[in-house]
């Protein structure tokens, strides 16, 4: 701000852009939070008297943000706004170039704004830095004219009410009855600078819980608690999920680094445990780490080994990577699940339905990071033979009222990795990982610590 670090406005007409700065009690974690969780930013986003409403919030380079503010008297016409993210550095910066919308959400031809936001801690605070820029001094005025700046100074003075009752109550009030919003959670920086989330509970020896494609940690919540009575359970959101980083382009080593990096936390060991896409991830983890980790889980490898089912397309990633660059987000959700699930075409529109459905979509960029993490696993050839080497004891768990071809790939993991041991969940399917949380951690005590 012009070596100015007092909070306030200050209209830098030169160089045609309007910068706001204020200071909070929080610290950074909790204000990138408030930035980057769309049902926290809607609570306090836009100028007093203002509601928001998040359509999308896609927070990684090239993600979009797409949002309206109208008065909640109804008083005027809502404001519609795209912001494409053009840098995301977690727990540091946001920028993104913001445009006016028409109602059919296209940029409505009154220019681009480059917006940046600056996060900075100062000791047990932290402070927000705004710069709006302009492309012209007419633009400019008209924004100083219309109030833009001191509607962002309305909107970063009710983010501290929100911030400060977080101080005090230690959770937020909910927006919808029955739901709550935590604080945010511990974090921990990987190799590459990459801000990594984690929420770590109980007590005993160390697993760490690799969630599936399109969730974050709290889709795997249910396996967590239940493992929490017997072990100290770090339970994470992967790079591209939740409130963890996610810089471009993606490198599925990156993920081990992560897991390396939660295993310092653990105390230096850990096992792992995921159940279905996530056990790719688990296994090069293990490969990678070597005696850092004690012991596996895998629930249901979806692994394709011969032609007893259709394997993945050969170009299933760039496909996805393609629906994604196009903002056709639900369609990949969609091409998830009818090439690769093998859901019917005609349970899609009822499936849509379901709030689970806006959740996968959010996270649509991570089927092709699974994608690329199961290149060689799901092409209907064996299993490589050199891709690990595990002396830790693995266990290869299959329900009962499994598919066929998830024994067959059990089956072949058993005979390339002689520390594996295929056994059955009587009586469950492919959804027990999630649906009978109790059962997958009763297998897991008796196996890792039995």
């Amino acid at each position: 701000m012009s070596g100015d670090d007092t909070d306030g406005i200050v209209i830098d007409e030169p160089n045609k852009t309007i910068h706001i700065r204020r200071s909070y009690r929080a610290g950074v974690g909790r204000a990138w939070w408030a930035w980057t969780d769309a049902e926290a930013i809607s609570r306090w986003w836009g100028p007093q008297g203002w509601m928001a409403t998040v359509h999308e919030m896609d927070v990684r380079a090239g993600g979009r943000w797409r949002f309206q503010i109208a008065p909640a008297d109804g008083s005027a016409a809502p404001v519609r706004s795209i912001a494409t993210y053009t840098n995301v550095a977690a727990h540091a910066e946001l920028a993104y170039d913001d445009e006016f919308a028409d109602e059919a959400w296209q940029p409505d031809g009154t220019g681009t704004f480059p917006t940046t936001v600056g996060f900075t801690s100062t000791g047990t605070g932290c402070t927000v830095d705004i710069a709006a820029t302009f492309p012209d001094q007419r633009a400019l005025r008209r924004a100083v004219e219309l109030r833009m700046a001191e509607g962002y100074a309305e909107a970063l003075g009710r983010l501290a009410g929100l911030l400060d009752d977080m101080q005090t109550d230690h959770t937020v009030e909910p927006a919808t009855e029955g739901a709550t919003t935590m604080p945010a959670l511990p974090t921990v920086t990987s190799a590459d600078g990459t801000t990594i989330t984690y929420e770590k509970t109980g007590s005993g020896p160390a697993i760490i819980v690799i969630s599936n494609v399109a969730e974050d940690h709290t889709g795997v919540a249910g396996i967590a608690t239940a493992l929490s009575e017997d072990f100290t359970v770090i339970n994470f959101d992967r790079r591209g999920r939740g409130a963890s980083g996610d810089p471009q382009p993606y490198d599925p080593a990156r993920e081990i680094d992560d897991i390396a990096a939660l295993i310092d936390v653990a105390g230096g060991s850990a096992a792992l445990t995921s159940g279905s896409g996530g056990c790719g991830l688990a296994l090069d983890a293990a490969a990678a780490l070597g005696g850092k980790v004690t012991g596996l889980y895998l629930y249901e490898p979806p692994f394709i080994v011969s032609d007893s089912r259709s394997p993945a397309p050969a170009d299933y990633v760039e496909h996805q990577e393609a629906l994604v660059a196009a903002g056709k987000r639900s369609e990949a959700v969609e091409y998830f699940m009818t090439t690769m699930i093998g859901v019917p075409a005609e349970y899609i529109p009822m499936m849509k339905q379901d709030p689970s459905w806006d959740e996968m979509a959010k996270y649509a960029h991570t089927y092709a990071y699974d994608g690329r993490i199961l290149r060689g696993l799901q092409d209907g050839t064996p299993l490589p033979t050199d891709r690990w080497s595990i002396d830790a004891p693995i266990a290869v768990a299959v329900g009962g009222n499994g598919e066929p071809f998830i024994r067959e790939a059990a089956d072949a993991l058993a005979t390339i990795l002689p520390s594996a041991t295929v056994i059955t969940l009587p009586d469950h399917d492919h959804s027990a990982f999630w649906m009978a949380p109790d059962a997958v951690a009763r297998q897991a005590r008796a196996f890792l610590l039995g």
